[in-house]
């Protein structure tokens, strides 16, 4: 619905009209000359300033780039009335807020003007005051706003205590779908078998992503069970290498393409490691044995011919130069012979940082697993036991199909004879395609458990009913209700600028009403992670939680789907949810699906321009 403007407001109204204009003059080839208005009050003088995609000024009227310009702050974080001072370089910024709007244009022409006092909307050649309000967050009931909670403190029901009750030195595969509770059962299970045979139980918890270890490691707390590693899966292999290999660098490579990578995670490496033992009379594995494998032209031609995943011949160009850097000698080596004070630099940093040369000396978190492969086939050929990591009584695998086949080799050595090992996972979450995930029973060959007992989790714990059909949807294909239901907002945007702009409102609301509560914006990748926190900070306190360093309680992280798998926050919003990012195929059903399941209280889904078709609307043609 909508009224007619009173001749204050369509004097306001005008007053945008005016300022269009003389943008236009300045930007005439532009459907979108700008964004937003500022009208900022300095000593008694008043002036314009529009933000748009790039700066421009003339004609009585200035554009700044609303993503760099340093008065931009002053929109995203200032309400009208505020005073404000911005720190621009050189000068100080002071003044006050006068006024404050947000504008759309369609065709060339301003359509849509929003306001402190509402969003005016031009239709049928008139403008008038949008009444409905728009789209935005809804706040957890007080009771919850009030308590804290945790994952850990939950009752298990019947099929949960069931598994954790299993006597020691069972196998278990836990499967469920995203917020089914396995990594609850599974640390209530390791808690469980702490209690039964005290300190002397030898136990870790081994995942893949930073953020998941901070919250495993927070959870066992929380239940009272000290005295258990909580590993990331990359510390962990490097810390269990330098112990099996004598003299392998500290450094690790910052530099590793995707190619890389993806080569060194690949099943058809266990062929080449074959043959490169038939090569080599040594029985010891050294570093260097990377070199003769990663930086030999014809074994990663091999390798390629032999891989299902797609290796061609850029990628293995890739490796051999990555090697090639990785064993070149580094600038600290090379002037050896020069005072070493001469060497330090004024950051502390090596020399090489930041040149084509940084991972000289480099290894890659991917080459521990391969030495111990390397080591163990040297070992079967003469008949010697080989190098083996420390071993548990009890290990807990979490977010498993994200461990390449090589890796879970290793891992499965780390378990002592008669131990206990948990296996928790979903192969719909399986969101790395460097990680060449075949199958659960595949996986469970790959750790060395022919006999394991399946537990499919079937309850959800975390998601509103509304989120977990969503979720399904969009797996299997089907059409999504629109709007989704009750616990989805779903806010689609004319440009980033409007997207920050509306995000930063209600998050800011967010703080202030539900100070307790968590929130995560989940970006496709970690690139555009970034963009949007840089983006927001103008306006909001939050955490760029790229490296693990999640707030989960009372904060607001920026992050990527790869690095929040296996974590839950009360708000999730998925700011990218487009055709671009998320196109309609496995992967990127199964990235959205991950970032959805996030949610425990509400999910909001947004985009800017046209939606991704994964969320094929019923009635929609398909």
């Amino acid at each position: 619905m909508a009224d007619p403007l009173d001749s204050r407001l369509q004097e306001r109204i005008c007053d945008q009209l005016r300022l269009a204009q003389l943008a236009r003059s300045l930007s005439p080839n532009a459907a979108v000359p700008y964004f937003a208005h500022m009208r900022l009050e300095t000593d008694g003088r008043f002036r314009d300033v529009l933000l748009g995609p790039e700066t421009r000024t003339g004609g009585g009227v200035a554009i700044i780039d609303w993503r760099n310009a340093p008065l931009a702050e002053v929109f995203f974080s200032c309400a009208e009335g505020d005073d404000y001072e911005i720190d621009a370089g050189e000068r100080t910024l002071t003044g006050t807020l006068v006024q404050r709007n947000l504008v759309s244009f369609a065709q060339g022409e301003l359509c849509e003007i929003e306001t402190a006092e509402g969003q005016f909307r031009l239709r049928d050649g008139a403008w008038h005051l949008e009444t409905e309000p728009p789209p935005g967050l809804a706040l957890r009931p007080e009771a919850e706003r009030l308590r804290s909670s945790s994952p850990a403190d939950v009752i298990l029901d019947a099929a949960q205590r069931r598994i954790v009750e299993l006597p020691a030195g069972r196998a278990v595969l836990l499967l469920g779908e995203a917020g089914f509770g396995k990594t609850t059962v599974a640390l209530h299970r390791l808690a469980r078998l702490r209690e039964r045979a005290g300190p002397r139980l030898r136990a870790a918890v081994i995942v893949p992503t930073e953020g998941l270890r901070r919250l495993s490691a927070a959870l066992l707390e929380r239940m009272g069970v000290g005295g258990v590693g909580v590993w990331l899966y990359d510390r962990w292999a490097g810390v269990e290498a330098r112990r099996a290999f004598r003299k392998l660098p500290e450094r690790e490579s910052q530099d590793a393409s995707a190619g890389v990578i993806r080569i060194k995670r690949d099943p058809a490496l266990r062929g080449v490691l074959a043959e490169l033992t038939t090569r080599q009379s040594s029985r010891r594995t050294r570093r260097r044995d990377l070199l003769h494998l990663f930086g030999d032209r014809v074994l990663m031609e091999k390798l390629a011919a032999a891989s299902q995943q797609g290796i061609g011949a850029g990628m293995v160009a890739e490796v051999l130069e990555h090697t090639h850097v990785q064993f070149s000698t580094t600038a600290e080596e090379e002037f050896a012979h020069v005072d070493v004070d001469r060497l330090e630099t004024l950051d502390g940093r090596p020399i090489d940082d930041g040149t084509p040369t940084e991972d000289a000396g480099t290894l890659d978190t991917e080459d521990y697993a391969v030495l111990f492969e390397l080591e163990r086939l040297r070992a079967e050929r003469a008949g010697e036991p080989p190098a083996q990591p420390h071993q548990y009584d009890c290990l807990v695998l979490d977010e498993t199909q994200e461990f390449a086949p090589l890796e879970l080799a290793l891992l499965g050595r780390a378990l002592a004879p008669g131990g206990s090992l948990i296996v928790a996972g979903d192969a719909d979450q399986q969101v790395d395609p460097t990680a060449c995930f075949s199958g659960w029973a595949g996986s469970m060959a790959e750790l060395g458990c022919a006999a394991y007992e399946t537990a499919v989790l079937e309850v959800s714990y975390r998601c509103p009913p509304d989120v977990t059909e969503l979720a399904r949807r969009i797996l299997d294909g089907g059409n999504v209700p629109w709007p989704p239901g009750p616990s989805t907002v779903c806010a689609e945007f004319a440009s980033e600028c409007h997207q920050a702009d509306w995000l930063t409102r209600e998050l800011r609301t967010l703080q202030n009403s539900d100070p307790r509560g968590s929130a995560a914006l989940i970006c496709r990748t970690p690139e555009a992670a970034r963009r949007l926190a840089q983006h927001l900070r103008r306006g909001l306190g939050l955490r760029l939680a790229l490296d693990g360093d999640y707030q989960f309680v009372g904060g607001i992280n920026v992050t990527s789907v790869q690095e929040a798998k296996g974590l839950e926050f009360d708000y999730v919003v998925v700011p990218d949810a487009s055709a671009a990012v998320y196109p309609t195929t496995p992967a990127g059903r199964r990235a959205l699906y991950v970032a959805v399941t996030r949610a425990s209280h509400q999910l909001v889904l947004s985009t800017i321009g046209p939606w991704t078709e994964i969320l094929r609307r019923e009635g929609q043609a398909g």
